[in-house]
Order: C-alpha cells, then sequence, then structure tokens
C-alpha cells in the first residue's frame, strides 16, 4: 500500500508541475487579446484559490501531501503573479526586484513548515535576487573590479553561513547543506582567477587557499568523509586552473619540463589521498550520512558504506579525468614546444595508441595512475586523428575502447568507456553526414538499441553498466533533438520525448527503480525549464498542450486514488495545517497588499502622470519569467557622456534629471541634472534614475513587453517610447511607436 500511494502522491506532482508550468508560459506569451484587468485579476484569484485549497485539504483526513503541495503551488502563483503585474507596467525585465519580494513569502513558508521544497525554492530565489542585483551593475565595469570582488566573496560568506548554521542543526536539508558546501568554495576558486579579475585575482589564491583548508580540516575535524572527499576534489579542480592560468602566461620549454613532474606529483599525491579516504575510520563521531538517513540496523550501515564507496569511486573518476587533461596538455606541450615538431600529430597518434594500449594490460599498475595514462593517451590520439582529419585511426580507437570495456570489471569503468564510445562513433558519424540532426537520430537509435539488448541480459556484470550508461544517454540525445529538428519532425520528437519520460518516471518509481527514476524526473524538469527558451514553438501552444497534459495526469491520478481507497480500509486522521492560521493570514495579507500597492502606483501613474515622448535604440530579448521585450536605450540614458570623464564621478546610485521638449519637434530631451529643491520651468519634468556603471543611467522603463513572436514587427521600426512620468519623477511606459 505504501508504494501505491507514493505513486499517487508522483501523479500529483507530475500533473501540478505541468498545470503551473502552462500557466507561467501562458503569462509569458502575453497573449495580445488579454487586457491589464484580465492579465492580474485570475492571477489573485488562483493564488487565493490554492490557499483556501490547502485550508481545506489539511481538514480532510489523508490529505497531508496534497495540502501541503498546494501551499508550495500559491508561493509558485504569487511569483508568478509578481511577474504579470511587471510585464503588464513595463516594469524592469528580470529585475532582482521580483525574485527578492518572490522570496519573502518562499522564505516564510520555509520557517514555518520546514518542508524542503520552500528550502529548495528559497536558495534558488535568494542567489538569483542576488546575482541580478550585483552582477550585471559592475559585470562590464573593469573600473568597479573591487566591488566585483566583494560581490562574489559575500556569496562565499553567505554559502559559509548557511553551511554552518546546517551543521549546528538550526536547518536541517542534506541537499541544501552539500550545496553550500559547494558553492562556497566555487565562489571562491572563481573570483581568484587572474584572467577574470586582472588585478585582485592573484592575491585572492590567499583566501582561496584559506578556504580550501579551512574546508579540509573542518571535514576532517567533524568526520565526513563525504565532505572531505569533496574539499579534497576542489583543492585538485584549484591545482588545475592556476596550472591553466600559468599555461597562459609561461608555456615555454621549462615550464613544460617542470610539468611533467608536476603532473607526476598530482598523481601521486592523489593516489595517497584516495588510500587514506578509503581506510579512514573515523570514531567517536557519527558520520553525516548517518545523521542525515534513517538507519535500520545492519542495513543501514551497509547502505551508508555502500554510498561513501560509490562516493569515493565517482571522485576517483573525477581525479582521473583531471589528471589525463594535465597529462595531455603537458605533453603536446613537450613535443610542440620542447622538441619543436612542427607536424606532430603521427608522434602524438602512436603515442596515444601504445600508451592505451599498454595500460590496457598492465593490471598491477596503480589502478588510478594507469586510468590516467591511458585516458591522456586517448585524448591525444583522438585530438590529433581530428586534426589531421584521420578517419581510419578513429575507427582504431573506436575498437580500442569497446575493447577496453570489454575487459574492465567496474561499473564505473565501464560506464566511462561507453560513454567514450558513444562521443567516438559521433566524430565517426560527424565525418560522414554533415547533417547534426542525422549524426544525433543515429547515435540515439544506436543507444536506444543498447539499451534494450541490456535489459535482455541476464549478466548483472554486464547488464548493470550497459543500463546505467545507455539510459542517461539516450535521453540526453533525444532531448538535443527536441532542439534541433525542425518541422513536423520537430512537434514529432517533443511530444515521443515528453510521453517516455514521463512513462518512464511513472514505471521506474512503481519498480522501485530510484536510479531511473531520478533521471527521468531530472530529464521532465529540464524540459519544462529549457523549452521556455525554444523560439520554434510557441509559448502559447506549449502553455494550452501542458495544460491539456496536466489536467489528464491529474484526473487519472485522482480514479486511481479513489479505485486505492475503496480498497483499503485504513482511516488516517486529519492533517493538522503546516502553517498557522493567524501566520497564514499574514502572509496572505502581505502578499494582496503588496500586489495591490504596486498596481495601484502604476495606475495611478497612468492616470496622472505627465505624458513625453523619448528618443530610443530598441533590441529584442526574452525574459526570465516575463516572456518576449524589447530592451530600450534612450537618447538621455547618457546624460552625462558629452562632459567626458569626470574625476570621481560614482558608478552607482540614485539621481534625478530635468528633461523638457524640443520646441521643433517636441520630444522630450535632456536639460540638465536636478538639484534637489529646484523649481521646474513651464513644460519641464523631472526623471528618476540610478546610475549604471560610469556614464549610463536607468529610469525603471526599459523594458516593453511585447506578445510572443513579435519582435519583428518592432524591430528597425520603433524610434520612440510614450511615458506618463508623476510630479515626484517616477516614470511608467506606455508604448512605442515610429512616429
Amino acid at each position: 500500500m505504501k508504494s501505491g500511494k507514493v505513486m499517487i502522491q508522483l501523479g500529483y506532482v507530475l500533473g501540478a508541475s505541468a498545470l503551473l508550468t502552462a500557466l507561467g508560459y501562458f503569462y509569458a506569451s502575453n497573449w495580445g487579446l488579454l487586457n491589464r484587468f484580465n492579465k492580474i485579476t485570475p492571477i489573485l484569484v488562483l493564488m487565493l484559490g490554492f490557499y483556501g485549497l490547502h485550508i481545506w485539504l489539511s481538514r480532510k483526513p489523508g490529505r497531508a501531501f496534497l495540502s501541503k503541495l498546494s501551499l508550495f503551488a500559491s508561493c509558485i502563483t504569487f511569483g508568478v503573479g509578481v511577474a504579470v503585474v511587471g510585464q503588464t507596467y513595463n516594469s524592469h525585465a528580470d529585475s532582482y526586484g521580483l525574485f527578492a519580494i518572490w522570496l519573502i513569502p518562499a522564505l516564510l513558508f520555509s520557517v514555518f513548515t520546514r518542508w524542503q521544497p520552500f528550502y529548495v525554492l528559497s536558495y534558488i530565489l535568494a542567489h538569483i535576487s542576488y546575482g541580478l542585483y550585483f552582477l550585471p551593475r559592475w559585470g562590464g565595469v573593469s573600473e568597479d573590479e573591487g566591488m566585483y570582488v566583494l560581490v562574489w566573496l559575500g556569496f562565499t560568506l553567505g554559502n559559509g553561513v548557511l553551511f554552518a548554521l546546517m551543521e549546528k542543526g538550526k536547518l536541517r536539508s542534506p541537499l541544501l547543506k552539500w550545496l553550500a558546501f559547494q558553492a562556497a568554495i566555487c565562489a571562491c576558486l572563481i573570483v581568484s582567477i587572474s584572467w577574470i579579475f586582472e588585478d585582485y585575482g592573484i592575491w585572492m589564491n590567499l583566501a582561496l587557499a584559506a578556504v580550501l583548508a579551512l574546508a579540509v580540516w573542518y571535514a576532517h575535524r567533524a568526520a565526513s568523509k563525504l565532505n572531505l572527499l569533496f574539499a579534497g576534489l576542489w583543492v585538485s579542480a584549484a591545482i588545475v586552473v592556476k596550472y591553466f592560468e600559468l599555461v597562459m602566461n609561461y608555456h615555454n620549454e621549462w615550464f613544460f619540463l617542470l610539468s611533467l613532474l608536476f603532473v607526476i606529483v598530482f598523481i601521486f599525491a592523489n593516489v595517497k589521498f584516495m588510500t587514506y579516504i578509503r581506510q579512514w575510520q573515523p570514531s567517536g563521531v557519527q558520520s553525516e550520512a548517518e545523521e542525515e538517513l534513517p538507519q535500520e540496523g545492519s542495513a543501514g550501515k551497509r547502505r551508508t558504506s555502500d554510498f561513501t564507496k560509490w562516493v569515493v569511486h565517482v571522485l576517483t573518476v573525477a581525479v582521473i579525468i583531471i589528471g589525463s587533461l594535465l597529462g595531455t596538455v603537458t605533453l603536446v606541450g613537450l613535443v610542440t614546444v620542447v622538441l619543436s615538431i612542427e607536424k606532430p600529430e603521427n608522434l602524438l597518434m602512436g603515442y596515444g595508441i601504445a600508451a592505451f594500449i599498454a595500460m590496457l594490460f598492465l593490471n598491477k599498475f596503480n589502478s588510478l595512475a594507469r586510468y590516467t595514462v591511458m585516458i591522456s593517451g586517448m585524448l591525444i590520439a583522438t585530438g590529433a586523428a581530428l586534426i589531421k582529419n584521420n578517419s581510419p585511426m578513429l575507427y582504431v580507437l573506436l575498437l580500442l575502447i569497446v575493447v577496453a570495456f570489454a575487459l574492465q570489471r567496474g561499473l564505473l569503468q565501464r560506464i566511462f568507456f561507453f560513454e567514450s564510445a558513444v562521443l567516438m562513433t559521433a566524430f565517426i558519424l560527424a565525418d560522414a553526414f554533415r547533417s547534426r540532426v542525422t549524426v544525433v537520430s543515429l547515435l540515439t537509435v544506436l543507444v536506444l538499441a543498447v539499451f534494450c539488448a541490456g535489459a535482455l541480459i541476464r549478466r548483472d556484470v554486464l547488464r548493470r553498466p550497459l543500463l546505467y550508461s545507455s539510459f542517461p544517454t539516450f535521453l540526453l540525445l533525444l532531448f538535443i533533438l527536441t532542439f534541433i529538428t525542425e518541422g513536423g519532425w520537430y512537434y514529432a520528437v517533443n511530444a515521443v520525448f515528453f510521453v517516455l519520460v514521463l512513462a518512464a518516471a511513472i514505471w521506474t518509481k512503481g519498480r522501485q527503480l530510484n536510479w531511473m527514476y531520478v533521471w527521468s524526473i531530472g530529464f521532465w524538469t529540464a524540459f519544462l525549464v529549457y523549452k521556455y527558451y525554444d523560439l520554434a514553438w510557441k509559448l502559447l501552444h506549449k502553455s494550452i498542450s501542458l495544460a491539456i497534459i496536466g489536467s489528464l495526469i491529474l484526473a487519472v491520478t485522482v480514479w486511481l486514488e479513489r479505485k486505492r481507497e475503496d480498497q483499503d480500509e485504513t482511516v488516517e486522521a486529519p492533517y493538522a495545517l503546516a502553517v498557522k492560521p493567524l501566520l497564514l493570514g499574514v502572509v496572505i495579507l502581505l502578499q494582496v497588499v503588496g500586489l495591490g500597492l504596486q498596481i495601484g502606483k502604476s495606475e495611478w501613474l497612468l492616470s496622472h502622470g505627465t505624458l513625453v515622448k523619448l528618443e530610443l535604440q530598441p533590441l529584442d530579448p526574452r525574459s526570465i519569467l516575463q516572456g518576449d521585450y524589447i530592451r530600450l536605450h534612450y537618447a538621455i540614458s547618457e546624460p552625462e557622456g558629452r562632459l567626458g570623464y569626470v574625476e570621481g564621478r560614482p558608478f552607482k546610485g540614485k539621481l534625478a534629471v530635468v528633461l523638457g521638449p524640443n520646441s521643433a519637434t517636441g520630444i522630450y530631451e535632456y536639460k540638465r541634472m536636478y538639484q534637489k529643491g529646484e523649481t521646474l520651468a513651464p513644460g519641464e519634468v523631472r526623471l528618476n534614475g540610478k546610475r549604471n556603471g560610469y556614464d549610463t543611467v536607468e529610469y525603471g522603463i526599459e523594458s516593453y513587453f511585447i506578445p510572443e513572436g513579435s519582435g519583428r514587427e518592432y524591430e528597425g521600426k520603433v524610434k520612440y517610447a510614450e511615458a506618463r512620468i508623476s510630479a515626484s519623477g517616477d516614470a511608467i511606459l506606455v508604448g512605442v511607436s515610429d512616429n
């Protein structure tokens, strides 16, 4: 009965996700037949309806999961509502404010319910808000590199604090704990890259070294094998990044000679580290996996041990790949720079083949060093064959990879060689067929055939690696086809992919094939997210399709649930509200008031603001949530540009300008900077703005949302924009025109 209940929950999740995605797609399409009232009213009603559904379901027996899901849906709907208000009144596209406002209820529900989906949503929204607030503002301003560095360090600090809170037990989310640990180190590594941060990158190496040392020390002290493994991997990644920084600056004979010694030391150090991890048995401290997973006697301990071994194997493969890349670059550098061979392709192919074959049969050699040399040889030979356009050598390499797959016994080793064989086959097909659709289609069919053959094989030692590698590869190739096909094939491939992934998720969940289920859900999510940016299929049509599919899934789920209830006589107690009624009411009030204030302010501006016409220069991108829009750049966007360089001019901060109509054209132009308290002449208006870089000002009217697919109607034709400006200087964009 428990498995049946899980299947019912999965059906509700799939159906709800399809419907919520359809809702977002529909409003992002900016359907021209909807006016302001028809856009905003339904989303508000839907948001309040989900809250009501949450309260009603909480009073029904056995509806705990659905009640939480309704609360989550209401939070998602609120985010869509904020985006719709911004779209309706042409506020900033992809504004940090949109996600920051959405973050407030998500964060409150995270605190009130402690439900993992709210934690994940809050984490994502917080990072998007932080990124949109800081990074676009200073991303292209080299003079403000110090501020850019501080932004990344703030990202590191925020994730570090989150990890510390979870480590202390203040919050409980294994996924976010792991993500925060990785994100903090990754951000510190990025900020230390000298070719991105020319002035501060070198000095940030000290901060990176301190963070890595702290991560290794704390993971060892806390007896967390998982964190120690990933900390060690980040140390290796940092070494690789620094190596390539040195290659960019010091690619001479001595460098590559020393690099050869460095690669040997790198491999030796990782061999010792992995050996230490395997043998390390911390005592007296409960491991991280044991803290976060429910244990049931020896079976629970075995499950934890198996998980740790799996992580060790995965990271060993990662280290092998990193070492192989280092070895490949070093050997190529030795041949081309030190030996000064002008056309070294034949020598490199010969070495690569010899190294691959030798390591293939040296079974007693250390596995990490052996596979590093083997893969490095494969990379060198493949690269040389591709440069020389030597197709027969690609066939030889493919044959060797197939032999390596047959001779190896490890699961991860066979998965790696399977994926290598797929990539090599892609090179061969690309040489034979110039059409990428043909190449990917043939690969998809071949991989599907391998998956079907693997399902028929009974020997587990061969069956597992074939299934584990062919299933996600097949889904990835089919997913790629959903973007590159055209015409009727485009819709056919999209339909096949959607149906297959949906069926796979349901079937594998029922059979408890967790690894296949995770891949299926992952590609389901990727399809819903990435199809937003697929311009070949209109958002409105995608919205209708997803709404129909979501409704069908929910209908079938409800039917199955009722059938199950007739067979199950167990009576469950009603579920208590995840959020207390008073707190829930406060959150709802905050949301309604927030949306109402924004709507009221915009409507007042439309009714009472002074109408002005401005000259502009448009672009045509797509917003994250709000659909297609014209990005407007005004003649008044650079009011101080004519002044040239001025020492001490700030890069950020608020300001106001005074605009006045041109006596001949009536177009409003920049007159001067507004001084607080000054009296404006007749016809002049004050317009508030914010500095964005050295000489650019944004006024909050830079985005004009248009119906999906209508960009060509505006391209090259739009020359002017009309805006309403209040006496206090706030503006709202009304429309654009060509005269």
